[in-house]
């Protein structure tokens, strides 16, 4: 009896009623949509940076990313990546040599980060070869062969088939440089990223830097991001002699970003709840005023308040789960749809280091997680109204014009 009463009450005022679950809509449609989209940036930031910059986990001799200095490689690098090849989660292993060096073309010069790889090892790694958008990834390539970015292309004045001459630091400390041709230009997407790195192949910069055997860093691939921490901390404990670190350690900031993005949808959301329980608050408290004489002929024929308390109640819970379930449902509609075609921010963002086009995205636990938020703001909007109406004298309410 109370839902049928409370439920014509709703419709009592049609316009007010309409207009109460239209703004808790499009609030929650706002608020859900704005926190898909920064979690989509954040999660493709996320995958940029373990796929493209750090792998999963990696080894280098300890203080070796303090200064990058050639004498401090890994000898054994070939025995280790054989053992952590074993691991049924690592997708892949790649030893690279590093040299933070200088290119130079006829046009300009520059500090750059030399990578020299197995182009094999790193294309399952990184999956560079996939971004090669002119020229080859080292296929038929012939002597010294280098792989730049559209950014360093564009920076140095090059194309394929120019030559560059990079300068490093060999092994005893003296200055040597060598003349590269390019073979292939890759655009990841990552503006930072482009135009930090070039890649050569590893036995070409090893004659440069006269290293025999051995890398600067392994970096490792893993099926299951959450295996990270496990294994690098496995593995620091097996080879005591080298800094083991994972994505979230090489990362700087990588592990509060994670952490700010768990809160962004409740504090967004949030925000948007308080202000629109004020609206529901408000448009009960107007039903109520409105409705002063007949609450007080039901209180005066026998309603409990209990039943009064009940009625007002699910006046404001079914105008909140009329409105709140059409957000959600128009919230996941619109993520759903971007987070197929994507929102082109143009090329701003990728100076940054963030792709230009968002995917968003929102996990079905968050979609359930918010519903609850919507029903716990229903129910407290719902008790100062209420309250209101148990104060009513029944003799005074039924005497009020």
């Amino acid at each position: 009896m109370l839902l049928k009463i409370a439920w014509r009450n709703i419709w009592r005022n049609r316009t007010r009623s309409i207009v109460v679950i239209t703004a808790i809509a499009i609030g929650l449609l706002a608020g859900v949509f704005a926190s898909a989209f920064m979690q989509g940036m954040m999660r493709q930031k996320i995958e940029s940076v373990i796929k493209l910059e750090m792998s999963d986990f990696q080894f280098h001799r300890p203080q070796f990313t303090d200064e990058f200095l050639t004498s401090l490689y890994i000898p054994n690098a070939d025995q280790i990546m054989v053992e952590v090849e074993q691991e049924p989660t690592v997708a892949g292993t790649s030893g690279r040599l590093i040299s933070m060096g200088m290119v130079g073309s006829a046009r300009r010069s520059g500090a750059i980060r030399i990578m020299g790889i197995d182009p094999a090892k790193e294309a399952l790694v990184t999956g560079l070869n996939e971004k090669v958008v002119d020229g080859t990834w080292f296929e038929g390539a012939s002597r010294n062969p280098l792989v730049i970015s559209r950014k360093v292309a564009e920076k140095y004045g090059v194309d394929l088939k120019s030559k560059l001459v990079l300068t490093v630091q060999d092994l005893d400390g003296e200055i040597i440089a060598g003349a590269f041709r390019v073979v292939g230009i890759f655009d990841t997407g990552n503006g930072m990223f482009d135009e930090m790195n070039i890649y050569v192949r590893q036995d070409d910069l090893r004659a440069l830097m006269r290293i025999e055997a051995g890398v600067h860093e392994i970096a490792v691939s893993l099926t299951d991001h959450d295996m990270a921490e496990p294994l690098a901390a496995k593995y620091r404990a097996a080879h005591p002699e080298l800094e083991v670190l994972p994505w979230l350690d090489l990362a700087t900031g990588m592990r509060y970003m994670i952490e700010t993005m768990d809160v962004y949808l409740y504090f967004i959301v949030g925000i948007i709840l308080v202000a629109l329980l004020f609206s529901i608050l408000n448009t009960m408290l107007m039903a109520v005023l409105e409705r002063v004489r007949e609450i007080g002929v039901l209180m005066a024929v026998g309603m409990a308040k209990r039943k009064v308390f009940g009625m007002i109640l699910f006046e404001t819970v079914m105008l909140t789960m009329i409105g709140g379930p059409l957000g959600l449902l128009l919230s996941w509609g619109m993520v759903s749809y971007f987070g197929q075609v994507g929102i082109d921010l143009g090329g701003a963002y990728n100076d940054l280091g963030f792709a230009s086009i968002v995917y968003p995205y929102l996990d079905i636990r968050s979609y359930f997680e918010v519903a609850i938020m919507v029903a716990v703001m229903a129910v407290i909007a719902a008790v100062y109204p209420a309250r209101k109406a148990l104060k009513l004298i029944p003799v005074e309410a039924i005497r009020t014009q």
